[in-house]
């Protein structure tokens, strides 16, 4: 799974917000500076931001510093959605808001609404899962929940209970309380918040009509762009897979597909991926398919594939796998010629 570094640029700023070095976070995650994670720049991998995350906790000694993270005034500087929050008209139409435009940072929302007839909760499903980044991105998600909640009007009667899948903090029970009030359950099932239903149709005080449309038109129009790249994106696959076993560079693709390479760049920089991501993946794909049909040898394989070695050929494929092609072949069950 990847995402957008706007995530990792807003966790770097809240660091610097709350009074801490976001500098040494970010080079220990070989990042230089939040300057090198532009806000449409090609996504990352998933993982690389739970090192960040972990990083943040370990530089600033605060195992619950996500509940610090979900309400920090950094989370309002970036993205499409932020403008969407602050002039929507209701709960719910900032919770359908969320939903539909949550694509544009991250592959899917991670707050659900859940109706039922007399009750409603907020599902919370971060997208990093155990461990200690796991950890900081649950707090953070649910205390960004519940002041959404808070935000909409609700009092500590309108939040009913809130679950979390794991045994209280030692040691942070009061600042969980402070947070999310004296209705929390620990042990549960999955990440829930429980809440007034009648919140989520009452009119926002700060709604204002002009703003929110622009705001909207703005996300749409991202929205779609990133979507019609998606068949961008699928045009340069092809285009590749026909031109094995030329390697056409950015400016060939691009040309070919009648774009500025520029703008063709900065397409694919909005779908998370890169000319070079999307040749690797087709010579893989290749590979494969090749590989396990077991009728070439490595070495026609490696030159269909436009490899000027089967060394190198033996090099890119290991670094995909973790395997050889052979190793590979044989993990398969295949039988070929060497």
């Amino acid at each position: 799974m990847r995402l957008s570094p706007i995530n990792l640029k807003i966790l770097a700023h809240t660091l610097d917000v709350e009074g801490f070095d976001s500098s040494e976070v970010l080079r220990r995650c070989g990042i230089e500076s939040a300057d090198d994670l532009p806000e449409d720049g090609p996504w990352v991998p998933v993982d690389l931001f739970a090192r960040m995350m972990e990083a943040a906790v370990e530089s600033t000694g605060d195992p619950a510093f996500g509940l610090v993270a979900g309400k920090s005034l950094a989370l309002m500087r970036y993205g499409a959605l932020v403008p969407l929050v602050l002039s929507t008209s209701s709960l719910r139409q900032m919770l359908d808001d969320i939903r539909r435009f949550a694509p544009l940072s991250i592959e899917r929302s991670e707050v659900e609404l859940i109706e039922d007839r007399d009750a409603a909760r907020l599902i919370v499903q971060p997208v990093v899962l155990g461990g200690v980044g796991g950890q900081f991105r649950l707090q953070m998600v649910s205390t960004s929940a519940v002041q959404m909640l808070r935000f909409a009007g609700a009092g500590n009667d309108d939040i009913h209970h809130v679950d979390f899948p794991h045994p209280p903090p030692i040691g942070h029970e009061h600042r969980y309380a402070a947070t999310f009030g004296s209705c929390i359950r620990y042990d549960r099932r999955e990440c829930a918040i429980g809440f007034n239903p009648a919140l989520l149709d009452m009119r926002m005080p700060s709604h204002d009509p002009v703003a929110y449309v622009s705001a909207r038109t703005r996300a749409e129009a991202l929205l779609a762009a990133m979507q019609a790249g998606t068949d961008l994106a699928e045009q340069v696959r092809q285009w590749l897979l026909n031109a094995f076993p030329r390697l056409p560079t950015v400016s060939d693709t691009a040309e070919h597909l009648g774009m500025n390479e520029r703008s063709f760049r900065r397409q694919l920089a909005l779908l998370g991926t890169t000319h070079a991501d999307l040749l690797q993946e087709c010579q893989r794909l290749t590979a494969e398919r090749l590989l396990a049909e077991g009728r070439q040898p490595l070495k026609q394989i490696a030159e269909s594939l436009g490899f000027s070695s089967v060394a190198s050929f033996h090099r890119a494929f290991r670094r995909w796998s973790g395997l050889t092609p052979s190793d590979w072949r044989q993990s398969k069950g295949v039988n070929a010629r060497s």
